[in-house]
């Protein structure tokens, strides 16, 4: 003789799958129902907790309706809430993306620039350290020539200041490119501004740039004053050479450093495998350091622009000097600093 089964609402097998917990989620514990999701406990616990429902379910596996209406109802449940949950991690990951943007190179504005990057682009950067190169180990071998010991202070002298004179137009550069114009500018934005603004997304971008690349634009720069100066160490005569020692040595040192500025900026960038020498002219402050650059990825990127030797970081910007350059030229045409630099900083996709 077989018993009815009764209503569905009246089994405790149906509160176990659906509403209230039957035994077996009463012998798991709070800590595993947060744990495990509506109809998907573990082996074990589902094991336990069939065994627990099984007398009062017998009539049920017998007629087979009610306790197979409770698990769909499970089901349903259970797929509803993992939907739910998908769709609010989903939101969440979305919110979290505009609102903190992903720095380095998978930034979606680091891939664009680096993207811009272009064989005529190469081609320029080898021509420029070529010629860059070849007039300086000219000048040098010249200048070697017109070295008198009466012109050593004036020589000394006249090195360190186009040393301090490097600093400060690495950082007149610097701050033009960094705060002002935009890559979509003609010639100069893809050739000189997109480097500016790929820096800031991916700093390290510039350890993986070889030397040309790194140093290409510096050369170019640097070629004017260079051939001006082997001009006239070829043509001017010996007495006439003389005289003008210290001034020569003083551009010839204002062209070196200029050069090799980013070389420099790369080393303040790069944490392994550096040179001892030049890890002692970090140190030491010959060169720019490590630590004092970090100042300038602090965003928005508005101060320490001096990247040669950063000699002169700290008292331009006591005196506010990049602050009253950008107020004055805000002023006169109502550009905003480094507006561009915050519009590839924000791009997502």
């Amino acid at each position: 003789m077989f018993l009815s089964p009764p209503p569905p609402s009246s089994l405790p097998c149906g509160r176990a799958a659906g509403g209230s917990p039957g035994l077996g989620a009463r012998a798991a514990g709070p800590e595993l129902q947060e744990e495990a999701a509506p109809g998907e406990l573990p082996d074990e616990e589902g094991e336990r907790g069939r065994a627990g429902t099984m007398p009062e379910c017998a009539p049920l596996l017998v007629a087979g309706a009610g306790c197979e209406s409770a698990r769909a109802s499970s089901e349903t449940e259970a797929a509803a809430s993992t939907a739910q949950e998908e769709g609010e991690a989903k939101a969440a990951a979305a919110t979290t993306e505009d609102s903190c943007p992903r720095w380095g190179a998978q930034h979606a504005g680091a891939r664009e620039l680096a993207e811009l990057y272009s064989p005529g682009k190469r081609l320029q950067e080898w021509i420029s350290v070529i010629i860059c190169f070849s007039l300086m180990s000219f000048n040098f071998y010249k200048l070697l020539f017109c070295l008198r010991l009466e012109h050593a202070f004036s020589i000394i002298v006249g090195i360190f200041a186009g040393v301090i004179t490097a600093d400060f137009v690495s950082g007149l550069v610097h701050w033009g490119a960094d705060t002002w114009g935009s890559v979509d500018l003609p010639i100069v934005g893809k050739a000189f501004i997109r480097p500016f603004r790929e820096h800031h997304i991916d700093p390290t971008a510039i350890t993986r740039h070889d030397f040309i690349e790194t140093n290409g634009d510096n050369c170019m720069l640097t070629i004017a004053p260079l051939a001006n100066m082997a001009y006239k160490l070829a043509s001017l005569s010996s007495e006439a050479l003389h005289q003008t020692c210290p001034w020569e040595c003083y551009i010839f040192a204002l062209s070196v450093f200029a050069t090799l500025t980013n070389q420099i900026h790369k080393w303040s960038h790069t944490y392994f495998g550096l040179p001892r020498w030049v890890i002692f002219l970090q140190d030491w402050h010959v060169i720019l350091p490590r630590k004092h650059h970090r100042i300038h990825h602090v965003s928005p990127h508005e101060t320490y622009f001096c990247i040669t030797t950063g000699w002169l970081n700290y008292p331009l910007e006591k005196m506010r000097f990049w602050r009253f350059m950008e107020n004055i030229i805000e002023g006169l045409t109502g550009e905003k600093p480094r507006a561009d630099d915050m519009k590839w900083a924000q791009k997502i996709k």
